[in-house]
């Protein structure tokens, strides 16, 4: 089951620091932050995230999420590729 949370505490900083607006973590929690809980776009990105976790596992698709960062960048990663072709947001 997903679960969609207000960001808190070290989520909050990291979303604030880097300009995200939300982060799934493998365990299948979105945090969000406050402004961004409603922005529906956003959401059905994450959720495709949540997909991939399930498609994938939560190791491997942790284990491959950060790789493709490394090697291709945060907009060039075939993970975040995928959610903005499937949910329409950058």
């Amino acid at each position: 089951m997903t679960k969609i949370v207000e960001a808190e505490g070290i989520y909050k900083l990291f979303l604030t620091k880097l300009g995200y607006g939300a982060i799934t973590m493998p365990w299948k929690t979105i945090h969000m932050l406050s402004d961004r809980l409603q922005d529906e776009k956003l959401v059905a990105h994450e959720m495709v995230h949540i997909e991939q976790i399930e498609r994938e596992g939560a190791l491997i698709f942790t284990l491959k999420y950060l790789w493709y960062n490394i090697k291709y960048g945060y907009d060039n990663n075939p993970y975040e590729i995928e959610a903005r072709e499937k949910s329409g947001v950058r």
